[in-house]
C-alpha cells in the first residue's frame, strides 16, 4: 500500500534538483511539489519560532498519517558535526525520518559540490577558467586591498557557469533562475555520474512507497 511521503529539503535550488533527478531516474514515478516541502534550511526547523514549530508539525502530522519522512539537507562544514545535530534534533522532538546529507552523505558540502561533480565533461574547461580566476583575486589582492580578498560563493560559481553556456535574450536568462533550471539538460549536466549513486540509493527508498 502507498504512503504519503514528504521530503523535506533546505530551499528551491535542492527542491528543482530532485523534481528534476526524481524524473531522470524513476520515469514511471511522479513526485509533487506537496512531496517536497522547502523548508527554509537548519537555522529554521531548529528555531522555537512559527515557522520551526510548522515544520515539525508537518512532519508529526505525517507520520499520524501513516507516511514516511525523509529529510535532504546540506552538510556544510563538517559532515559529522551536521549529522550529530540532525540526529540529537530528531531525538529531540520526537520525529521520525530518514535523513541524507549533500553531497554525497560521507563528505562535508552542500548541493553545489554536488552540481560541480555532475557538470558535463565537454564543459570542464568553464570551471577550470573559474579556478584560474579565483587564483588571480588571491595573487592579487595585496596589491589592491592589502589582505586576502573574498572568493564568490559556490553558488555564484554555478550560476556563471549556467550563464556561460545560456543565451543573453531574457527568456534564456529566465533559465538561470534556481526555479527555472533544467537539470536535465544533457548539455549541462550529466545525472548519471557515479557521484550521484548515494543519492541514488537514498531516493530508492522513497518510490516504492509513494
Amino acid at each position: 500500500m502507498k504512503k504519503p511521503v514528504k521530503i523535506f529539503v533546505e530551499g528551491k535550488t535542492d527542491k528543482k534538483f530532485l523534481k528534476d533527478y526524481f524524473q531522470h531516474i524513476f520515469s514511471e514515478f511522479e513526485i509533487f511539489d506537496e512531496n517536497i516541502i522547502d523548508s527554509g534550511g537548519w537555522t529554521n526547523i531548529t528555531s522555537q519560532k512559527e515557522q520551526g514549530e510548522t515544520i515539525r508539525n508537518q512532519m508529526q502530522r505525517n507520520t499520524a498519517d501513516d507516511g514516511v519522512n525523509f529529510m535532504i539537507f546540506d552538510a556544510d562544514e563538517d559532515f559529522s558535526t551536521r549529522k550529530d545535530d540532525i540526529e540529537q534534533w530528531r531525538a529531540k522532538n520526537n520525529l521520525n525520518f530518514d535523513f541524507f546529507l549533500f553531497p554525497n552523505n560521507t563528505d562535508s558540502g552542500d548541493l553545489e559540490d554536488l552540481l560541480e561533480k555532475i557538470i558535463t565533461d565537454q564543459n570542464q574547461p568553464i570551471f577550470d577558467c573559474w579556478e584560474s580566476y579565483e587564483t588571480c583575486l588571491q595573487e592579487h589582492a595585496s596589491k589592491i586591498i592589502g589582505k586576502k580578498m573574498t572568493t564568490p560563493a559556490k553558488k555564484t560559481k554555478i550560476y556563471g557557469y549556467l550563464e556561460a553556456l545560456l543565451g543573453e535574450s531574457n527568456k534564456e536568462k529566465e533559465k538561470l533562475k534556481e526555479k527555472n533550471r533544467d537539470y536535465r539538460n544533457i548539455a549541462h549536466w550529466n545525472l548519471d555520474a557515479d557521484y550521484l549513486k548515494p543519492l541514488k540509493e537514498f531516493l530508492e527508498k522513497v518510490t516504492p512507497l509513494a
